[in-house]
């Protein structure tokens, strides 16, 4: 199993908006019941895509798209500070989130 991580470009992030939208709401909902509260309001999405130093990465195993994440680098210390991550619903479980990690280096 070969993960990926890949910068995004301009042109996938209303699909990351999406799917990451998607993985949150049927996480929460799995744990506690259907609900019409959307879980990850869009703009939450772009606070962190609009941090100083945010980089988003979208997840790639065996050539298809299976998550993405936002990592700030703080440029003087180096250190990464993840702000979201997601793994889409139907591969979670699978360990991809940990291989995310581990690539990130948190």
């Amino acid at each position: 199993m070969e993960l990926k991580l890949v910068e995004m470009e301009d042109k996938d992030i209303p699909v990351f908006k999406k799917e990451i939208q998607e993985a949150f709401q049927k996480g929460f909902e799995v744990v506690f019941g259907p609900t019409e509260k959307i879980i990850l309001p869009e703009v939450d999405i772009d606070q962190s895509l609009n941090t100083k130093g945010a980089i988003a990465y979208k997840a790639v195993l065996d050539k298809k798209l299976v998550g993405g994440a936002v990592v700030v680098i703080n440029e003087k210390t180096q250190h990464n500070d993840l702000h979201l991550i997601y793994v889409k619903h139907d591969h979670q479980t699978k360990g991809i989130g940990k291989l995310m990690k581990k690539e990130i280096k948190i």
